[in-house]
């Protein structure tokens, strides 16, 4: 073995024995992600708490390793050669939601599913155009997550995030810079804690009666027995992607075992064995048939992580 190699292992260790949560090498990122697809993470970390997260980002600063943060895996796809660096996971164990009346402090591993029930339980709600959409907290903020041109947002008082240096602080609504499908969180290497919602009172049966039309509604629309990641690209600002894919001939479209949904245009799906290079080289025509009969670039909603620099997409002028 080699001094570099007998190094990094001591580092590891160093590591592992530092937090209470788990430290993996060489983690299938399939395993992690709702395509059920990517290459292998090069160091994996589920931190148990602030602590622990704190401790691998300072780890990861010393050692001179890139950081990648994931939740649920619901918005991204990994390349098939993995992620180099260190991935960490934030979901399983950052899971714990404080109710005060209309408030609620939510942990950024909770699903925004699992908000919306514990809520409902309480007769509370305000964001029932989120049922039915995947995803933890976190991710759900940093993104402003929302259906037919509702958002999280609304919601959201303030966050605790904690940036790449291990300094954790506060930003109120107004910090955030919100728009759509986006918040500062995406361009400033923060990691969310946690965010307090403000929910509004309403009767159960008026908020039952909503989550199952809005459950039904996506189920007739959007190909949920498959594995995808939820919309790939962003809405046009006066159209919708599906509608331009659509026009453009992209439904049905394959490559391997890719497939743009015959239910919704804006999903890609997983067959059974689709590889991230696939659905990238499918992202790339669909984009360039929409240019073609649109004169419209699509951008991307979906992330990417890892090495993609053999497809090169279309991306806007700035």
């Amino acid at each position: 073995m080699s001094l570099k190699n007998q190094k990094f292992n001591k580092s590891i260790e160093v590591l592992t024995k530092s937090i209470r949560g788990e430290v993996l090498l060489d983690e299938l990122m399939s395993r992690h992600t709702s395509f059920k697809i990517g290459g292998s993470a090069e160091i994996f970390v589920k931190p148990y708490d602030a602590d622990d997260l704190i401790t691998t980002l300072r780890w990861a600063k010393n050692n001179k390793m890139p950081i990648f943060v994931v939740g649920n895996g619901t918005n991204i796809i990994v390349s098939d050669s993995g992620i180099e660096g260190v991935v960490i996971k934030i979901s399983d164990t950052f899971s714990n939601m404080i109710f005060d009346r209309n408030d609620v402090l939510v942990q950024a591993g909770v699903s925004l599913q699992k908000l919306l029930e514990e809520g409902m339980r309480r007769n509370l709600c305000g964001m029932e155009f989120a049922w039915g959409i995947p995803g933890a907290i976190g991710g759900s903020i940093a993104m402003n997550a929302g259906s037919n041109s509702r958002f999280l947002s609304t919601r959201v008082k303030y966050v605790n995030v904690v940036d790449y240096n291990g300094s954790i602080f506060k930003l109120n609504h107004d910090e955030l810079r919100f728009d759509y499908r986006y918040s500062r969180i995406q361009d400033e290497n923060l990691i969310l804690l946690d965010a307090l919602f403000e929910l509004e009172s309403k009767d159960f049966k008026e908020i039952e009666k909503e989550r199952e039309t809005s459950i039904i509604i996506r189920r007739e629309k959007q190909p949920i027995n498959y594995p995808c990641a939820g919309s790939v690209f962003k809405n046009p600002p006066t159209t919708y992607a599906g509608r331009v894919l659509d026009e453009a001939g992209c439904k049905g479209l394959r490559i391997g075992d890719a497939q743009i949904s015959e239910l919704h245009a804006n999903f890609i799906i997983n067959l059974g064995n689709a590889t991230a290079h696939d659905i990238v080289s499918l992202i790339r025509d669909a984009q360039a048939r929409v240019y073609k009969v649109k004169d419209l670039i699509l951008e991307l909603e979906i992330k990417l992580a890892g090495n993609f620099r053999d497809i090169r997409l279309m991306e806007k002028k700035k």
